[in-house]
């Protein structure tokens, strides 16, 4: 199956599917696959390339973008401004893993990786700007259910039940507990391909 150097060795494997325990050996080299021809064998993928990689998934909608970047970022766990296999595989992982069904700890980093979507600026906080940016730019590529409200007072909604301090900011706890009782905080950020 494919040369041995477009393969991930068995220790890396092993290492990778410990850290994704919804993810079959299988799938594994599948994905490992498509990395290296999405990354043109580079074996990590800039933020460019990660936007391009999206925007193909969305049959070419560049809408994606603004929520391909702040994707992107909650890949690139070690902020070296590339996102390797490893990072790749681990963050669909979580945003792959159901939060009704996930334990505990696949919560929690579902929920961190959902955090740091919104968190743009890496501050460890949302303010309402970030939360307006991220509901924009996933209206612009699905249909919400946004009802008679617009983007930005469907993102001040969310921002004003997770705010539960009131102090114009959203922490990670804040957040988790939001997430919680509205999933909608998570889910909106997973968009599928048309």
């Amino acid at each position: 199956m494919g040369n041995a150097s477009t393969r991930p060795k068995g220790k890396y494997l092993n290492e990778i599917i410990s850290k994704c325990t919804n993810l079959e050996t299988d799938d594994a080299f599948q994905i490992f696959k498509d990395f290296q021809r999405q990354s043109g064998g580079k074996g990590k993928l800039s933020e460019d390339d990660f936007v391009t990689v999206y925007i193909e998934a969305f049959n070419g909608k560049s809408e994606i973008s603004a929520l391909a970047r702040n994707i992107f970022h909650a890949f690139d766990t070690n902020h070296n401004g590339f996102v390797e296999f490893e990072e790749f595989v681990v963050g669909l992982s979580v945003t792959e893993a159901c939060l009704v069904e996930a334990d505990q700890e696949m919560r929690i980093k579902k929920m961190k990786w959902a955090f740091d979507v919104y968190d743009k600026d890496r501050s460890n906080t949302i303010d309402r700007h970030e939360m307006r940016l991220i509901v924009r730019a996933v209206a612009d590529v699905v249909e919400l259910f946004l009802g008679d409200e617009t983007p930005d007072e469907f993102a001040d909604r969310l921002f004003e039940e997770a705010d539960v301090n009131k102090d114009g900011k959203i922490t990670f706890e804040e957040f988790q507990k939001a997430a919680e009782h509205n999933d909608t905080l998570v889910n909106m950020l997973l968009p599928a391909p048309v």
